[in-house]
């Protein structure tokens, strides 16, 4: 018994595994696959419970499949005996010349004939109805379908099963016993209905004709049935819906109020002949001013930011035929033909919000008038007062709007506008020439722009009247059927009053321009003084111009950053809406005062370089020769003899300066890669949009809105100071104090090499390294070397400074009259031989004997002394004094007292000569980069690639300095280009 029971449920599980797998995986079939190869003459219907095809009880004799596959039905000349769908239906032959009644239950004999082809009776007359039984279910003739005529004032309804009574065109012509026109009254009849003589709008081709953009038109069926019965009914009988339908008429004639396009009879000229004392008649037309109607402020309503709030518009919309269809709102994309998640639609009316979307579609698609129905709409603002909820009517602005003269005048300024209340989106039914043909042409919404503006002088979020416009497009059915796409668009702006902010931009940039102008002037005065200039000269002027580009462009940059920054944060801060992003006029000058900014920079860059390669700098060497005892003399007899002064320290000392001249204060590469790291990683970027979203890190699913220069240039020059000033205080108070610096290890350098620094950035201006040994020379091996580093260490030596007991080795110099005459008499002659040479090389002619190197070595030792014994005070009628700066001419950065025949040595902070490297002068080139950075930005609006191109900018600015440097260093000093490595 056991085991049976085992068997037994071994059975059911086996079984019911099978079923579990059958009812899991099966054959697909669709029901267009519904026909059997096995059984050809039993038709198959699908089971949608099964989702498979199945047979019909009987024969095709007797069945067939219905339209939709999914059951059986009898053939023409069989009815019913049984019938529960799907395959539970039996059918039987009617008898000869009978047919199925209309329920197919029942065999009819046909009064009006038998057709043995289709086993049908014939139909009715246009006038007839065909009738089996009565309203209260007797047969009008037992077994038999007639046909009765309509009785008067009745016609046949639309599906032909009834007739009714014609109301519509009894009520017009009473005097009618038919509902048709008389024979002798066709100029009378017009969609349908039959008017009294006179009403109707004469007969011809301009009524119908719908003008294309591309040229020529369109005779259109619709309007060819439809304009001149509504232009009757509204005008005459004042039906609501006939009225509508003119209207919209006029809206797919783009409002032409008749010119040489359409004619000067047409729906829109009939709905304007029309008395405004109608009160039916819609005033799709505005016909006050287009800047009075917009700048009103009727509207109460305070939008802010914080809360987001939403412009809640409403559509009224309407069909072609003049129903109303019901008001709906418009976010889910309504009014945008674009596809997309409701959150980035829906963000186009986020009050703030800067919208701009686009997408291509294809053309094809416009002609499917379930997705793209045509219908109209009028567009309202809804809002409260006094806790009232009312609705606003929007203005909309269509650009293919032309007037009498054929002028688009809505392309022209506001005061030419026509604003209208009505459009419609695509029109894929206007332009059907014969009826049951697709259109030959689609119009459609190709781009739709909303205006918003605050008021003036807001500062609690009223706006002005919002406005649409729109402009359309046209695509031909050949086109759309070559699979062209088409661009369309909708978008949102804000602007407002900028009167304030050009009036303060002006005083700024007047101010600071005048600034600038007494600064330029100020430093020209300077460098005269310092470069020695007696009266106003070509020099003078030129650099008074370097001076002033300088100058403006920095006071451009502050200006232009302190407005970017500005318009950032109140922007993305405000509560109640008083600040929209720049637009228009005031947008255009704030571009142009950076691209001045950025263009002025560049030359005070160019300028500088061009300056630092052309100070004049020597090389004092203070090592004097060494006697040395000739040994194959005897010891009384050796007479002494001087042993060469090694050039090698000041081959190593010229080299160390010609690598200063390339180091920056700060690390580019880690300055760009931070930068950038900030921007696009961290995502500072994402504050640069335009909306009022000012979070940094946003959704995906969020509407990112297109990101604003002006936000982009104040995020961007902030970060980019932000991190070269934390660089800066790194560099400054750390890694040169802990760890290396530079500029102090030159100075050592020199003092080691027993070798003084003599620069002139100007003719008596200049700066001095005191780099005189304590040990008195520098020639000597390394134990001596170590040596005269441990007596320094123990302080068993003198100081470094230049004066007794001072550390003191740099100073400004103000150079007198006289030392400069003689360095340029000695510098002169072996500069102008130098060029001699190499005018002589270019023309072929080789090198000249006499020999250039023997005069540049006496050059050079002649330099060596002259300079040597100046700083010694050895120098008859050719002396200084050091002295300190006083606290103004620190500030102002100039000299008061005279030096022409007496020079001064001001003690400095350490490293003023720095200023002739581009390491001192840092904040020029921070500018340049930061500029230059948002240039690129402003062009490509891409922070990686601004960040690689500044990067090559920077390596190139640097090049060309370090190489123009080292000429300049070989020219100067010279020293043999050769040995600067």
């Amino acid at each position: 018994m056991a085991a049976n029971c085992l068997h037994f449920t071994f059975l059911i599980l086996f079984f019911g595994r099978c079923t579990w797998s059958q009812s899991v995986f099966f054959d697909f079939k669709k029901p267009s696959d519904c026909q059997s190869e096995n059984t050809p003459n039993v038709p198959q219907y699908y089971d949608i419970s099964t989702l498979s095809c199945k047979d019909c009880s009987q024969p095709k004799t007797f069945q067939r499949t219905s339209s939709d596959g999914l059951r059986c039905e009898c053939q023409p000349g069989y009815k019913h005996v049984r019938n529960f769908g799907g395959s539970e239906i039996t059918c039987e032959a009617c008898g000869a010349n009978q047919a199925a009644s209309d329920d197919g239950w029942e065999c009819v004999n046909c009064e009006t004939g038998f057709i043995p082809e289709t086993k049908t009776c014939q139909g009715c007359q246009p006038s007839q109805v065909s009738v089996e039984r009565m309203v209260d279910g007797n047969w009008a003739t037992i077994n038999t379908t007639v046909c009765q005529t309509c009785a008067p004032f009745t016609y046949l309804n639309a599906d032909g099963s009834r007739c009714v009574r014609c109301n519509d065109i009894l009520s017009i012509r009473g005097d009618l016993s038919t509902c048709q026109c008389p024979n002798d009254e066709n100029e009378n009849s017009a969609g349908g209905y039959c008017f009294n003589t006179g009403d109707l709008a004469p007969d011809n081709n301009q009524l119908y004709a719908i003008p294309l953009e591309v040229g020529g038109s369109k005779q259109s069926y619709f309007f060819k049935q439809n304009v001149r019965s509504a232009d009757v009914m509204c005008r005459v009988h004042k039906n609501v819906s006939a009225c509508h339908t003119l209207a919209n008429m006029c809206t797919l004639l783009f409002y032409d109020p008749g010119s040489s396009r359409t004619g000067s009879t047409q729906a829109c000229t009939l709905l304007k002949a029309i008395p405004v004392t109608n009160d039916v008649k819609p005033e799709v037309l505005i016909d006050d001013d287009a800047e009075d109607i917009i700048y009103n402020d009727g509207i109460p309503t305070s939008y802010t930011f914080t809360p987001q709030m939403l412009i809640n518009f409403k559509v009224a919309r309407y069909s072609l035929e003049g129903n109303f269809l019901g008001f709906s709102d418009v976010t889910g994309g309504m009014l945008q033909l674009c596809e997309n998640n409701e959150n980035i639609l829906n963000a186009a009316y986020v009050f703030g919000t800067v919208y701009s979307k686009s997408c291509t579609i294809s053309a094809r698609s416009f002609w499917d008038t379930t997705k793209y129905p045509l219908e109209f709409y009028d567009l309202y603002l809804e809002y409260e007062d006094n806790a009232v909820t009312q609705l606003y009517t929007i203005p909309i602005r269509i650009l293919n709007y032309r007037d009498l003269r054929s002028d688009q005048a809505n392309r022209e300024e506001i005061r030419k506008w026509q604003l209208v209340r009505r459009f419609f989106l695509v029109d894929n039914v206007a332009t059907v020439t014969t009826e049951n043909e697709n259109a030959t042409v689609v119009r459609y919404a190709k781009s739709i722009h909303l205006s918003m503006e605050l008021q003036s002088e807001t500062s609690n979020g009223r706006i002005y009247v919002p406005y649409f416009t729109i402009e359309y497009g046209e695509v031909d059915r050949e086109a759309a059927e070559s699979n062209t796409k088409v661009s369309v668009s909708f978008s949102v702006s804000y602007t407002m009053s900028q009167s304030k902010y050009f009036r303060d931009f002006q005083i700024a940039a007047g101010i600071v321009g005048s600034l600038s102008f007494l600064y330029a002037g100020y430093r020209t005065w300077v460098w005269s003084k310092r470069a020695g200039r007696i009266s106003i000269d070509f020099a003078t002027l030129m650099n008074f111009i370097f001076f002033l580009s300088a100058a403006l462009s920095n006071c451009f940059f502050v200006v232009n950053f302190g407005i970017a920054f500005y318009w950032l944060v109140f922007f993305k801060r405000q509560d109640a809406a008083y600040l929209v992003h720049p637009s228009g006029q005031s947008l255009l000058e704030w571009q142009i005062l950076f691209g001045f900014s950025f263009a002025l920079k560049v030359l005070n860059v160019l300028h500088l370089i061009v300056m630092q390669c052309m100070v004049d700098i020597f090389f004092i060497d203070w090592e004097r020769p060494v006697a040395r005892a000739i040994n194959n003399q005897s010891q009384d007899k050796r007479a002494g003899q001087e042993m060469p002064v090694s050039i090698w320290r000041t081959y190593f000392v010229a080299n160390e300066w010609n690598e200063l001249q390339g180091i920056r204060k700060i690390n580019k590469i880690f300055q760009i890669f931070a930068v950038v790291f900030f921007l696009t990683v961290v995502g500072f970027e994402n504050v640069t949009t335009l909306d009022p979203n000012g979070s940094v890190l946003k959704s995906d699913d969020d509407y990112k809105s297109e990101t604003s220069y002006v936000f982009r240039y104040a995020i961007a020059v902030l970060v980019y100071l932000l991190v070269a000033v934390v660089q800066y205080i790194f560099f400054t108070f750390i890694y040169e104090r802990f760890i290396e610096d530079k500029i102090r290890q030159f100075v050592d350098l020199c003092s080691m090499s027993n070798i003084s620094v003599f620069i002139m950035s100007n003719a008596r201006y200049g700066y001095y390294i005191h780099g005189r040994s304590v040990h008195g020379r520098a020639d000597t091996n390394m134990k001596e070397m170590y040596d005269m580093m441990k007596k320094e260490e123990e302080d068993m030596c003198g100081k470094r400074g230049l004066e007794p007991n001072s550390e003191e080795q740099t100073f400004q110099m103000s150079i007198p009259l006289k030392l400069r005459a003689k360095y340029e008499q000695i510098y002169i002659p072996i500069a102008l031989e130098k060029a001699s040479v190499v005018g002589r090389m270019e023309q072929g002619k080789g090198r000249t004997p006499g020999s250039p190197l023997d005069k540049s070595i006496e050059a050079y030792t002649s330099m060596n002394k002259f300079l040597g014994a100046y700083i010694d005070h050895s120098v008859k009628d050719l002396d200084y004094k050091i002295i300190r700066k006083g606290i103004v001419e620190n500030i102002m950065d100039t000299e008061f007292q005279d030096s022409l025949d007496q020079g001064i040595l001001y003690n400095d902070n350490g490293h003023s000569f720095d200023q002739v490297l581009l390491f001192g002068n840092e904040i020029t080139l921070i500018l340049f980069d930061v500029l230059f950075f948002c240039m690129v930005d402003h062009i490509a609006t891409n922070f990686v690639l601004a960040g690689v191109i500044t990067y090559l900018a920077t390596e190139l600015v640097t090049m060309i300095r370090i190489a123009g440097g080292k000429r300049n260093l070989a020219r100067k000093t010279l020293v043999d280009e050769r040995f600067l490595i």
